[in-house]
């Protein structure tokens, strides 16, 4: 049954608190609300309700064995989900949280086995973003992935969250454009040998760096998403001018790392900027711009990876079709 979605704009520096309370209420009256992360649009469920939990689900259109990621707001949360802390995840926690982090801690067994997907551990991460903070401060943890339905790519604005959920879930916090659209870092510690299980918004290289050993990669072969624009890295200079004459019959759009101005192009109907620093236009945003204006034929310009790095080239790799 299709319901209305209210839009709550709010400010990201200064959290009203009346429309926290507003978005808290239908949290706590088993309701989902999307809101802003430094990364991506979260959709929120209280995560001791199953039942809220399973409407995550309905939403998305996600399989329902798939384990979801617990926002909290402070330690005594932390406790409230955890049956330990290890050392190692205490010094994580110092170093880079709140920020792009998640780690799989030993669940206590009052987490519903819907939020950890039926396995031991429980997946946590403690966002940056203040409006995240205030609500999960009012609604205590809440479980939360990516507010976009299955498949589609990550929301990195309100509207975004509007093209995918209007009708599906009850309210949307609009604190404008959040970061880079890059997902937090997944990281495994419940074992005895530490696994990456995502690339994500904090480099790995750091992670090792705070623990002093090297993580194991355990990335599953998740398709992620695969967008039905043509999507093509060019190599060099050369590739780059022969992939687009050759595309010339169709709706050509072409994306620079950095600065785009003045690099207008005849063959193209829009020239994009991709930010990786997040104070620009994201991979998914652009994404979702070229589908919106007709692109067909989305041409990516010679750029050096170590500037962008492996989870991006990770996110992009994965939206080729």
């Amino acid at each position: 049954m299709k319901m209305k979605t209210q839009y709550l704009r709010i400010d990201a520096s200064w959290p009203q608190a009346r429309i926290v309370t507003m978005a808290a209420a239908y949290i706590k009256a088993g309701e989902l609300v999307a809101f802003p992360t430094e990364t991506v649009y979260g959709l929120g469920a209280d995560a001791f309700q199953p039942a809220a939990v399973y409407k995550i689900f309905a939403a998305k259109g996600r399989p329902a064995d798939n384990p979801l990621l617990v926002h909290v707001s402070n330690m005594d949360q932390v406790r409230m989900l955890a049956k330990e802390v290890p050392p190692s995840a205490e010094k994580l926690m110092e170093r880079f949280w709140p920020g792009p982090l998640s780690m799989v801690l030993p669940s206590l067994p009052s987490v519903p086995k819907v939020v950890r997907g039926g396995r031991d551990g429980v997946g946590l991460r403690m966002p940056s973003h203040l409006v995240a903070l205030a609500l999960i401060d009012s609604t205590g943890p809440l479980a939360a992935p990516s507010a976009n339905r299955f498949g589609r790519p990550s929301p990195t604005t309100a509207e975004h969250v509007r093209q995918d959920l209007d009708g599906r879930i009850a309210a949307v916090l609009d604190a404008g454009e959040t970061g880079t659209g890059l997902e937090s870092t997944l990281i495994d510690l419940t074992g005895d040998h530490f696994r990456l299980l995502r690339r994500g918004g904090l480099r790995k290289e750091l992670i090792e760096q705070c623990l002093g050993h090297e993580l194991e990669q355990d990335l599953p072969d998740r398709s992620g998403y695969q967008s039905p624009i043509q999507i093509v890295l060019s190599e060099n200079g050369a590739d780059f001018e022969k992939r687009l004459a050759e595309a010339r019959s169709q709706v050509i759009g072409i994306v620079y790392l950095g600065d785009a101005d003045g690099r207008r192009n005849g063959y193209a109907k829009r020239v994009f900027t991709l930010d990786v620093a997040g104070t620009g236009a994201g991979l998914y945003s652009i994404i979702r711009e070229a589908e919106a204006i007709g692109i067909e034929f989305l041409l990516f310009a010679p750029f050096d990876p170590c500037e962008v790095g492996e989870a991006w080239l990770d996110r992009l790799q994965r939206a080729i079709k």
